[in-house]
């Protein structure tokens, strides 16, 4: 009786670690699929930046002689403004 109770546990428990080894094994292969997810998207979103700059480039393609512009434009203003501020202030 001690020997087939002894075999029983035996078995429970080798059923027991098989299910754990079964369920570990399935965490890993979902693992894999979220990481292949992962670079997949990552690859996606580095296309997607590229492609936004690109159009960006379209739709402003002097984008840094405006901005250039707009500067000198806003120093000329405060040259202009400065005596004018200096003349109140007297």
């Amino acid at each position: 009786m001690h020997g087939e109770s002894e075999s029983v546990a035996t078995r429970m428990w080798r059923d027991r670690i098989q299910v754990r080894e079964q369920e570990r094994n399935e965490a890993l292969a979902r693992a894999r699929i979220a990481e292949e997810k992962v670079a997949l998207l990552e690859a996606e979103n580095a296309r997607l930046a590229t492609e936004i700059a690109r159009l960006r480039a379209l739709l402003e393609p002097d984008a840094g002689r405006v901005r250039a512009e707009t500067e000198a434009q806003m120093e000329a203003l405060r040259l202009a403004l400065l005596p004018m501020l200096a003349g109140s202030e007297a």
